[in-house]
């Protein structure tokens, strides 16, 4: 699922660095969730809990069906988006009716997965609700929470995460014993990245000893701790260390010992840096998520920090661990962003100063106008990349849209914003998200003057449009039809033909996927000349693909491929591929109903080819849906059932079905692989599409993989292996070698070489890979 449980197992960050310890933690939280859905780690800031918890995961998504899945909640400050918050973690498209907790149910009430809900300590009680809705409509489902604070939930077990084991006074002992301790072999482990010519040696090890345990065996002051080595000796940071620690009397004492450790650590290394370095810290903290260096610049430059020595500091910020570069670049530009505790610290020292509203009022400025950049650009070349860069900032664009809708005073700027911002919500699949806002923000609109009408009119019927076409979109015809017609009757006042043009086509929207397409045409073609007039460049090409929908479902396929055409035309000229992949998947669709299967396959196929920049799971589905029909009409029946079985699975995972028009070839094709293969077979066929990967059946649907031989395509028998290649089968499937698994099963390497062979031969495998595949697909359907 481009984040979906039927392509992916898992959505766990990449480790960027080593992970030290917590071998008997590890233990304690497998053994938990062995016995315990609920489990939640509990400790300070710093002290390892999303570490732990990642690790957890990465080791648990192997023997779950669903594999294991993270939601970030740090970035959540408002505790009614939680469910909105996992429902995108999950790469789910918020396309059914229902709550964002009912379409979690709805998603994940047959899978069986574990899913961690991080940093939820400010949002608890929104996080415990979920949580307690998940744990009983979902049997399969295992959560594992991160907070400072337990969701005090009934059956949760709760583990404290305590600090890393270190040496007593007196027990350094020797560089080879000190080594046993994992505070030290983290700090370690993080200087020699750090500086790679550093040593324990007993010179040092008694104030290395000293050290880990002054920092309580915390491991993120550990490694803010470390990073140091390339400048001092050990004994010159224990030596600060000791003079800051005697900061605490001044700090809050009603504060856990840990947590005042941990501050002093951070006032430490914040003193420690340059006095530029120090302003980067604390306005880039208004940041929510990761950011680039545009937009650090945009926020935080001023005379005191001149643009043009912000590399610099940024540069010096990466080396000392208080910004981290983020390992993806976006449109061809580096990200970076700051670990929760130290932007926490960096935003309470923003506090104190004069400046603190200014640098949030221009974080908001600043991603106010990207959404509007964004608006005008995104029909064009650049638009893979505006994709992209929104996605990437989404927590930054819910942030300025959180400030903007605290004061009324904001809330046309907010609600600019957030229509502006139209097309986004739909690329992400975010429409739950999207209409929260505009609708929170409708209702903090100004009293309209009779000299500011015709504005504060224009601004509310684009906000009544945006929240209609995102309920329509979801299936909420009853909800999106009233606030569509309120846009209409407001644009219309306000003289607006772009807005008016929006709300028509919402309009049409509701009547052509639900039932009345013939009362879609006037409504369509209205808008499409208002559109064309309008300045909105995504009117047009949207306005004739759904004409050209509609005449396609109504059986005047001509008109249809003269509308998809004319979208195609303006899609190439500017350079575009979003409308122009949604024309051709019409095209597709009017070749099938002339009979020109081959024709509707090789439309089908480019659309997926146009698609998967943007890993749009409801457009790819619905063409590997045309070519599933196409493979069984040439006969290829149990390649069109894995491809059936494929497009269940993923328009299941965002909680979308087929739009009523396709039904009937769906139904037909259905019947007709089923009569070829029989009931056995095709069931079998199904499933492995169902229970595989999105991205395989993508690429056969592409021709660019032959589908793996199985039973379905060798009249039903099955393939059986002895219990030992069964055993072999789970390892080769874990990843180790031929080498590997020798060492394992103590055996020779060239037995185990001889039983792999066999197992590939006997099951008509020629890779590793497809034979991992295959030990998954019998995991899943145990």
């Amino acid at each position: 699922m481009g984040g979906n449980t039927s392509e992916r197992r898992s959505n766990l960050p990449a480790e960027l660095s080593s992970f030290v310890g917590r071998r008997h933690e590890l233990t304690s939280v497998r053994t938990g969730l062995a016995t315990h859905r609920l489990v939640t780690l509990l400790g300070p800031g710093g002290i390892g809990k999303t570490r732990l918890a990642f690790r957890t995961a990465a080791d648990q998504e192997r023997n779950l069906a669903d594999g294991a899945w993270v939601a970030e909640l740090a970035s959540v400050q408002v505790p009614e988006l939680v469910p909105e918050a996992v429902v995108g973690a999950l790469g789910l498209r918020s396309t059914e009716r229902g709550s964002p907790t009912d379409r979690l149910v709805a998603h994940l009430r047959d899978r069986q997965l574990l899913l961690v809900l991080d940093n939820c300590e400010h949002v608890q009680e929104a996080a415990a609700a979920l949580a307690a809705e998940l744990l009983s409509s979902c049997p399969g489902v295992q959560i594992l929470v991160t907070s400072r604070h337990a969701l005090a939930l009934p059956g949760e077990l709760v583990l404290s995460v305590p600090p890393l084991p270190m040496p007593g006074p007196g027990q350094a002992g020797s560089p080879e014993a000190l080594m046993h301790y994992d505070a030290v072999r983290l700090f370690v482990d993080r200087a020699k990245a750090s500086w790679s010519s550093f040593q324990v040696t007993a010179a040092n090890q008694d104030a290395l000893a000293e050290l880990v345990r002054r920092l309580d065996g915390m491991p993120l002051a550990i490694e803010l701790a470390s990073v140091r080595v390339r400048s001092m000796t050990v004994e010159q940071i224990l030596d600060r260390l000791c003079n800051r620690f005697t900061l605490l009397t001044r700090g809050n004492r009603a504060a856990l010992p840990r947590q005042q450790t941990l501050q002093a650590l951070l006032d430490w290394s914040h003193d420690l840096l340059e006095p530029r370095e120090r302003l980067v810290w604390a306005r880039g903290s208004v940041f929510s998520g990761g950011f680039d260096l545009a937009a650090l610049e945009a926020v935080a430059c001023d005379d005191d920090l001149p643009a043009a020595v912000l590399p610099d500091v940024v540069d010096g910020l990466v080396a000392k661990s208080v910004l981290v570069r983020e390992p993806v670049e976006i449109a061809g530009m580096a990200r970076f962003h700051m670990l929760e505790s130290l932007r926490e610290y960096g935003d309470a020292r923003l506090a104190e100063t004069d400046g603190a509203a200014t640098y949030a009022a221009r974080h908001r400025g600043w991603y106010a106008g990207l959404a509007a950049a964004a608006a005008g650009e995104v029909f064009g070349p650049s638009q893979v990349d505006w994709f992209a860069r929104l996605r990437a900032d989404h927590d930054n664009l819910r942030a300025a849209l959180d400030r903007l809708a605290h004061d009324p005073a904001d809330a046309v700027e907010g609600l600019q914003m957030a229509t502006a911002l139209q097309h986004h919500w739909v690329m992400v699949g975010r429409f739950g998200e999207g209409r929260t806002w505009v609708e929170r923000l409708l209702t903090q609109l100004p009293t309209r003057r009779d000299d500011e009408r015709t504005e504060l009119s224009v601004v509310r019927a684009a906000g009544l449009e945006v929240a209609g076409r995102l309920a329509v979109l979801q299936g909420q015809i009853d909800v999106g039809r009233p606030l569509l017609e309120e846009a209409l009757a407001e644009a219309t006042a306000a003289g607006s033909s772009t807005w008016r043009a929006h709300a028509l086509h919402g309009l049409a929207l509701a009547s052509a996927f639900w039932g009345e397409p013939a009362a879609a045409l006037p409504l369509l073609e209205e808008a499409l000349e208002l559109h064309r007039e309008g300045s909105d460049p995504f009117g047009v090409p949207l306005a004739l693909v759904q004409l050209a929908t509609v005449h396609a479902t109504l059986g005047d396929q001509e008109q249809a491929m003269a509308y998809a055409e004319e979208c195609i035309t303006l899609s190439e000229a500017a350079s575009e591929r979003w409308c122009a992949a949604l024309a051709r998947w019409v095209q597709a669709l009017a070749q099938w109903q002339l009979g020109r299967g081959q024709k509707a396959r090789t439309y089908a196929r480019d659309v997926l080819q146009l698609k998967e920049p943007f890993g749009d799971r409801m457009g790819m589905a619905m063409s590997v849906e045309v070519v599933a029909w196409t493979e069984s009409d040439a006969g290829r029946s149990a390649k069109a059932a894995r491809l059936l079985g494929a497009v269940q699975a993923a328009l299941g995972s965002i909680g979308a079905s087929l739009f009523g028009h396709l039904h009937e070839d769906h139904d037909h094709c259905l019947a007709r692989t089923r009569e070829a293969l029989g009931d056995a077979a095709f069931d079998r066929a199904f499933d492995e599409g169902a229970t595989g990967r999105f991205d395989d059946a993508v690429a056969i649907a592409l021709g660019r993989r032959t589908p793996t031989p199985t039973a379905a395509d060798t009249g039903g028998e099955e393939v059986r292996l002895t219990r030992r290649e069964s055993e072999i089968a789970e390892l080769v499937a874990e990843g180790l070698t031929n080498r590997e698994i020798a060492e394992r099963l103590v055996m020779a390497r060239r037995t185990a070489e001889g039983h792999v062979a066999s197992i590939l031969g006997k099951l008509s495998f020629t890779s590793r890979t497809q034979l991992a595949a295959w030990v998954a697909a019998q995991r899943q359907g145990q």
